[in-house]
């Protein structure tokens, strides 16, 4: 066994792997053949049975009934309807009993003729002859029939399961044959391949135990590592005097490479204290590490001229950073400034929508146009100057005014409300306390408006029943408080620290920039020095926007 290669030791175990497999695979396939056969039978019975109950039997139920439906229909048009049903199923009848003995087949043409006579009776008014040949002489032929279909159905079956019985008896007989001769194929299988992997697996250990020696000695756990020995003369007995050979080259090569690593861990020790003037001297067979060296030494003479350009690109990205800065804020603009005429032109869509069907309907009045014509032009006006708010809030001395916190929430609520009346939205607006306020009125009904269209969208996307919006608007110690609410089911916790960071949205990018409460909160925070904030109530979302309160002076 010592002086068999592995090759032919693994040929050997080859030969009975394929052994086993095409005796397995022979038994297999004539258990295979057996059970098609078997299952061919059976499927040809069940097949007959499924014809005969589909084609035969159940159309004989149906035809029954109709016939029975056809003496109790209450008017002509009726029984017409059933002639036609029941003469369809008695054609496809008189084709399928075609293909069974004549016997039965001369059973169907009495059954077919005693219906035929309760159709004349019914034509010749005689609804009681039809009645008494319905429920005598044509029930008795037809369970007749019935009962000669159901012999024929009954032997069927008996022979699918005969068929079924000998398969099952066939199977346990083979089962047998493939349990003894997969007992003796594994039998023979396993010593052999005892002896075969016994000794493979020897040489196998006596090869890891050397090159355990050498990785030993490569973690400095052992000074040097010992030799391979196997008595063997087949592969792993060259393996191991290959292995040896070079275990003593790497052992060379080593200690060669631990004196480069530590003059090179001794020079980046210089680096690093500021010193550039030490250079890598020590020698090594090994390309890369010499590679490494000239490396090295090249970076220490180029490092300091590559110091100064790199701190040169990074003045220059930071100039392109304050640029790309400056971009994203007057895109950041525009963008709010689409975002808040995208409402508005939806609007005025809607108005000229609802001109259109009410001159169709012939309700087109002055008083009607006048009336849309207002709402139009408030709609453009709100859009021209939504322009001149966002100048105004980039505009640190822009002129404030006072206004009523009423009168700003319903502008905003306007701008919104047919949507909101499409959607089945249910808006509450409760006013606790006439309240004033300084400041720019335009930005500030933009952030209700915002805040309106956030809720609306929320509802819209979660489906919520009975949907509503409710505007509350109280007097604070110091502050107009608006509180805005929904029953959309809150902001998620994870998201309540983030909704009023810039570019934050958890709808899709089609569907928002994430800019609004952003730009809302800089509004009410920055421009008028107030307090935006929002929190989950019971039902939803609720936004608390709190500004100092207009006090006359006396």
């Amino acid at each position: 066994m010592n002086k068999i290669s592995i090759k032919i030791k693994l040929r050997i175990l080859f030969f009975i792997l394929v052994l086993s497999i095409a005796t397995i695979g022979y038994k297999s396939i004539s258990i295979s053949q057996d059970n098609k056969f078997t299952l061919e039978i059976i499927h040809s019975k069940s097949q007959e049975i499924l014809s005969l109950q589909n084609e035969i039997i159940t159309p004989l139920y149906n035809l029954r009934e109709l016939s029975q439906a056809l003496i109790m229909a209450p008017n002509q048009k009726i029984r017409k309807s059933i002639y036609r049903d029941s003469t369809i199923v008695a054609n496809r009848l008189d084709a399928a009993f075609l293909d069974y003995p004549k016997e039965i087949n001369e059973m169907w043409i009495n059954y077919k003729s005693l219906i035929d006579v309760t159709k004349q009776y019914l034509d010749s008014d005689f609804e009681e002859g039809a009645y008494i040949n319905t429920t005598t002489a044509s029930r008795e032929q037809f369970h007749l029939l019935i009962n000669e279909l159901l012999v024929i159905q009954s032997d069927l079956l008996g022979k699918s399961s005969s068929f079924y019985s000998q398969a099952v008896e066939d199977a346990k007989n083979i089962k047998v044959e493939i349990f003894v001769s997969l007992f003796l194929i594994l039998l023979f299988s396993l010593i052999t391949g005892y002896l075969i992997s016994n000794k493979i697996i020897s040489s196998i250990e006596t090869v890891e135990n050397g090159l355990r020696d050498f990785f030993e000695y490569l973690n400095h756990k052992i000074e040097k590592a010992n030799k391979i020995d196997l008595v063997s003369h087949d592969e792993f007995n060259n393996m191991a005097n290959m292995i040896n050979a070079n275990v003593e080259t790497i052992q060379n090569n080593i200690e060669k490479d631990e004196a480069l690593i530590k003059n090179a861990t001794k020079v980046l020790q210089s680096i690093k204290s500021g010193n550039l003037g030490d250079r890598l001297t020590k020698d090594t067979d090994n390309p890369a590490l010499s590679e490494l060296k000239d490396m090295i030494n090249n970076m220490i003479e180029n490092l300091e001229a590559q110091i100064q350009q790199e701190i040169q690109k990074r003045l220059e990205n930071e100039q392109i950073l304050l640029q790309q800065s400056k971009l994203a804020s007057m895109g950041e603009m525009i963008g709010n400034i689409a975002h808040q005429w995208r409402q508005p032109l939806a609007q005025i869509i809607a108005i000229f929508m609802n001109m259109k069907v009410t001159y169709d309907f012939d309700k087109f009045t002055q008083e009607y146009l006048k009336q849309k014509i207002e709402e139009a032009d408030k709609l453009t006006q709100y859009m021209s100057n939504t322009i001149d708010d966002f100048q105004n809030f980039f505009n640190p001395h822009s002129k404030k005014e006072i206004f009523s916190v009423e009168k700003a929430c319903r502008d905003a609520l306007f701008i919104v409300e047919s949507s909101l009346s499409f959607h089945h939205i249910k808006v509450e607006f409760e006013v606790l306390d006439k309240l004033s306020i300084l400041g720019h009125k335009n930005e500030y009904s933009q952030v209700i408006l915002n805040i309106l269209n956030n809720a609306k969208n929320i509802l819209l996307e979660k489906e919520i029943k009975n949907p509503y919006i409710n505007i509350e608007i109280k007097e604070g110690n110091n502050y107009a408080i608006v509180k805005i609410s929904d029953n959309g089911g809150g902001i998620p916790s994870k998201y309540l620290e983030k909704i009023f960071e810039p570019y934050f949205t958890t709808r899709h990018k089609t569907q928002g920039t994430g800019i609004g409460l952003y730009m809302s909160k800089n509004i009410i925070e920055k421009n008028m020095q107030g307090y935006l904030n929002v929190k989950n109530t019971q039902d939803g979302a609720c936004f608390v926007i709190k500004v100092e309160k207009y006090q006359e002076q006396l």
